[in-house]
């Protein structure tokens, strides 16, 4: 055997042949069935559309730091929809086997404790 021979051979026997990926956009949300974007709409699980920022707006928002950012783009939710999110996380049960035995053996408050420190920590 030659080097350049046993090199053909793998080659061949590897199974994998290159091919060559689209150069095309894919298909974006925008693009998508709007018969779905209809229904997600009646049902109410879709999105609104976010603000738009004016260039004075982001100067402003970046100057007062995250939490004026996080509150600027949470979304808007009536009554309603409150209701609806507090009944739903209400029915929400995690599985006994992701407790970790620690967690049953300290209190709420204690908890709250530990993690308020935790934060008062990181921040000084």
């Amino acid at each position: 055997w030659s080097g350049e021979e046993e090199e053909e051979e793998e080659e061949e026997g590897s199974g994998y042949l290159y091919q060559p990926l689209s150069q095309e956009p894919e298909q974006g949300v925008g693009d998508a069935d709007p018969g779905l974007q209809e229904r997600l709409q009646l049902l109410r699980l879709h999105l609104p559309d976010p603000p738009v920022d004016s260039e004075e707006e982001n100067e402003e928002e970046t100057a007062e730091g995250a939490t004026a950012q996080s509150s600027h783009s949470s979304i808007p939710m009536d009554a309603e929809h409150v209701e609806l999110v507090k009944r739903t996380m209400a029915s929400v049960k995690l599985p006994t086997l992701g407790i970790p035995a620690w967690a049953s053996q300290i209190s709420e408050e204690q908890w709250k404790d530990v993690v308020q420190r935790t934060l008062q920590a990181r921040q000084s």
